[in-house]
């Protein structure tokens, strides 16, 4: 396939042999490529071609895009961000994979700031069982299973009962603790 308009020519083939939609695009533009869509003439945009499952077996890849595509696959356990108002403290600890569980899960808050969270992870294993299934993951970019314990300081001394935590649903433990006067 070839598309012509003015200065600039396209070329397109078929590279896939297999059914799937798959181009591969040489261009040789005269002019600025524009991409914003006010172009007048054609555009060309190239399809990825969609391998079959047998042939990746031992080959397969992650494609990024939004917000993953900038670098950020995700919080690991632990990170955590830390805010501050006149009378309290906010924190948020990411928490992915760890079950909020009495026994399970603590978060110990000293006078003096101290903040102590324990738990366990329960993703990241070799081998994952789902309906009636085994898997063996390829790609591991969730924490090990297992346990853990994170300890931070905020900025301040806190009074320790007057803490108020949220465990999210999406693996975000947050809390308000409020200042010592």
């Amino acid at each position: 396939m070839v598309l012509k308009n003015s200065e600039e020519s396209v070329a397109a083939k078929d590279s896939n042999e297999n059914g799937n939609s798959s181009t591969v695009v040489e261009e040789s533009l005269s002019k600025k490529q524009r991409t914003d869509g006010s172009s007048d003439g054609p555009f060309v945009m190239p399809l990825i071609s969609i391998p079959k499952v047998e042939e990746q077996n031992s080959k397969a890849s992650i494609v990024l895009s939004g917000t993953a595509r900038r670098g950020e696959l995700g919080p690991a356990v632990g990170a955590v961000d830390i805010g501050i108002s006149k009378t309290a403290y906010f924190f948020q600890v990411a928490l992915p994979g760890v079950k909020k569980d009495p026994g399970q899960f603590s978060c110990e808050i000293e006078r003096d700031g101290k903040v102590h969270v324990r738990g366990e992870t329960s993703t990241g294993g070799k081998t994952v069982s789902r309906h009636s299934r085994v898997f063996e993951m390829k790609f591991q970019q969730q924490p090990p299973p297992g346990p853990f314990s994170l300890t931070f300081t905020l900025p301040g001394p806190v009074d320790p009962r007057l803490f108020y935590p949220n465990f999210r649903s999406d693996g975000i433990f947050e809390a308000v603790v409020m200042k010592c006067e």
